[in-house]
């Protein structure tokens, strides 16, 4: 379930590019075993701590490679690129206010301010954002746990 984050992402470009096409191997990347247009997903686990006893707090870095398609006058040329509009994806972010719920993981990112390198045929979109994770605890006999118990003038009670 680690993966949520990454899936996430995709759903969101799925949303505002319902036809690029999303790569999530990197070995294909960077054997450059793709189609253009498209764009490339990666996620870096920063950091995973305990924030309530149901849920933990994710942080992690993603990296977009949006690859823009290039123009070809005859098929062995190598073509020039044609920039990709990343318009409608910041509108998106910005209508959403950087805090955007996955429908399909129930999960509620919240963006940092992105940085954008663009190049010749592509533009990196990075950025670091949270979201939080229901994780089921489990005691040592493989139970939910349930029931809290706290001690109070040293008599046990049920919380």
């Amino acid at each position: 379930m680690m993966d949520v984050g990454l899936k996430a992402w995709a759903e969101i470009v799925r949303r505002v590019y319902p036809d690029l096409p999303i790569l999530r191997d990197r070995s294909r990347w960077m054997a450059g075993d793709f189609e253009r247009p498209s764009v490339f997903i990666e996620t870096d686990l920063v950091s995973d701590r305990v924030h309530t006893p149901q849920a933990d707090r994710i942080i992690e870095d993603v990296g977009l490679v949006f690859h823009f398609d290039k123009e070809r006058v005859a098929e062995e040329d190598e073509g020039e690129p044609i920039a990709f509009d990343l318009t409608p994806f910041f509108t998106y972010l910005r209508q959403k206010r950087f805090c955007v719920a996955s429908e399909r993981f129930g999960i509620m990112m919240v963006i940092e301010p992105p940085q954008l390198r663009p190049k010749a045929d592509q533009v990196e979109f990075t950025c670091r954002y949270s979201y939080l994770l229901h994780v089921d605890r489990v005691s040592e006999t493989g139970e939910k746990i349930n029931h809290f118990y706290i001690e109070h003038e040293g008599k046990e009670i049920n919380a």
